[in-house]
């Protein structure tokens, strides 16, 4: 569990966990969300994505398996428990992923967010990153759609923010596997992940 104060509003970035279990590597379809995130149209978003199994062919495959930002990748148990919330805020696509060459798996999603919500408080925040990832990302309490399970920013249309009763929600059914990295909290002293971005 995330252990939020009841009258905390927290924002976090999902990850697996550090373990031994298998992970997916988006194919060229990636590249395509990636354009259409960062320009939005005429860049036609994808509407079928291609990935291949990592690691170990012994360890558990993932049920959260993409280190991607922009990309999470949703084992049939979570669409199962969560796709009607998911759908609030995005779109949950087709994936097809291979081991080893062949077909294995076609019941997991890429789940793309379509709500870009301006809600960063720009002063406060580090200054963003070439793909305009930021350090220290400070969001307007305001403004924070707090009703939604995820959102991106104008700032960084490339990386997919998770407000907290939905990463609550997902580590109930997932445990340890799932890593939530708090990127930001309206309550004094909870400190930020010192590297919500990286991998």
């Amino acid at each position: 569990m995330t252990e939020n104060d009841p009258r905390e509003v927290a924002v976090y970035r999902l990850m697996p966990s550090r373990r031994d279990i298998r992970a997916v590597l988006l194919d060229e379809s990636h590249t395509q969300l990636k354009r259409w995130a960062f320009h939005g149209p005429p860049e036609e978003r994808p509407d079928h994505f291609g990935a291949e199994w990592l690691g170990e062919r012994r360890w558990p495959k993932a049920e959260f398996p993409s280190t991607f930002p922009d990309a999470p990748v949703f084992g049939p148990r979570l669409v199962e428990a969560f796709g009607a919330e998911l759908e609030a805020a995005g779109t949950l696509l087709p994936l097809t992923i291979t081991d080893g060459g062949a077909a294995v798996d076609e019941d997991y999603r890429v789940y793309v967010v379509d709500e870009v919500v301006d809600c960063v408080d720009t002063v406060a925040s580090s200054r963003p990153g070439p793909l305009g990832e930021m350090d220290r990302t400070v969001f307007r309490l305001d403004a924070l759609p707090t009703h939604l399970p995820a959102f991106r920013v104008p700032e960084f249309r490339m990386g997919i923010y998770w407000n907290g009763w939905m990463v609550d929600r997902l580590k109930e059914l997932l445990g340890d596997a799932l890593e939530a990295r708090l990127a930001w909290s309206n309550v004094p002293g909870r400190r930020p992940h010192r590297y919500v971005w990286g991998v």
